[in-house]
């Protein structure tokens, strides 16, 4: 008779036997232990703590940042991020620490169209989060942020020829940006920080055409400054003509008045080896021709 090879025995391991009981015991640990796991919400810092009540809906009190109890099943808890908030319009892709978008055109007064790079900054108001969450949702920067900060700056740089926009009234524009949208933005419970015009490009055409206006300009400012500086000088020569003819005249009359002043200087331009004396005007004048 064949004999088959014999194989080693597997290790016996004891075997647990769970009761009735003890099967219980565990599920109600473990529905315990959910019931209190869901029933803690831990707002972390920068964030509120908004709860959607199954029967009375969105609670309108925010809880702060902390540990917070809510009832286990029946509430449901969601956060909202209050911290600053990016918004980028930009050429570069993928600019913008959060959110990030396509850069913008934006018609001006005078028929042209620039490409607009713009950051916008903001947060959710923390003491009203309820509210957005209740009334725009968790997608606000998407439904609020993005169509109010496109629409608005559009329309403001729409009032301003390329140029001021670009650069004479660059800071009016953005001033007025951030008037509208902060309005706006406070009707929806968010708070605006700042709109900043990153950068406003032309087309390479009408960037030309602004350079070749700027050199004319200046060559037009450098004839204005050369003119006045030559009607400075021309004022100033005839200034000096005036007061020279001013003082011949003067002198002149002195001389008439005073005839001792003609000996006077007639003295003064004589060789410096004779000397010399005023005498009174009935005494002949000795003069000393031998030197000293």
């Amino acid at each position: 008779m064949a004999q088959f090879p014999q194989f080693p025995r597997l290790p016996q391991f004891p075997q647990f036997k769970l009761r009735g009981k003890n099967l219980i015991g565990i599920i109600i640990a473990i529905i315990v232990f959910m019931i209190i796991l869901d029933g803690l919400v831990s707002v972390p810092p920068g964030h509120v703590g908004i709860i959607y009540d199954r029967g009375r809906g969105v609670l309108e009190k925010e809880l702060p940042e902390g540990l917070h109890l809510k009832i286990p099943f029946w509430q449901v808890s969601y956060l909202m991020d209050v911290r600053t908030q990016e918004y980028t319009m930009s050429m570069a892709p993928g600019e913008g620490a959060i959110y990030s978008d396509d850069s913008m055109t934006a018609p001006t007064a005078d028929g042209q169209t620039v490409k607009v790079d713009a950051t916008v900054l903001f947060h959710p108001d923390r003491t009203k989060a309820a509210e957005l969450f209740q009334s725009v949702g968790p997608d606000y920067v998407q439904k609020i942020v993005r169509t109010v900060s496109r629409s608005q700056i559009r329309a403001v740089i729409a009032k301003y020829s390329a140029i001021d926009v670009y650069a004479v009234k660059r800071d009016e524009a953005e001033q007025k940006i951030n008037e509208v949208i902060r309005e706006l933005f406070a009707e929806k419970d968010i708070v605006l920080e700042r709109v900043l015009l990153r950068h406003i490009a032309f087309s390479p055409e009408y960037a030309s055409a602004i350079e070749e206006k700027q050199v004319a300009e200046q060559k037009i400012q450098k004839a204005e400054f050369q003119r006045l500086e030559a009607e400075k000088l021309k004022e100033k020569k005839i200034i000096e003509a005036q007061a020279d003819a001013e003082a011949i005249r003067l002198k002149g009359e002195s001389l008439r008045r005073s005839p001792e002043v003609i000996q006077f200087e007639f003295v003064q331009k004589m060789s410096p080896d004779i000397n010399w004396g005023v005498l009174p005007s009935d005494i002949l004048p000795l003069l000393n021709l031998g030197g000293r």
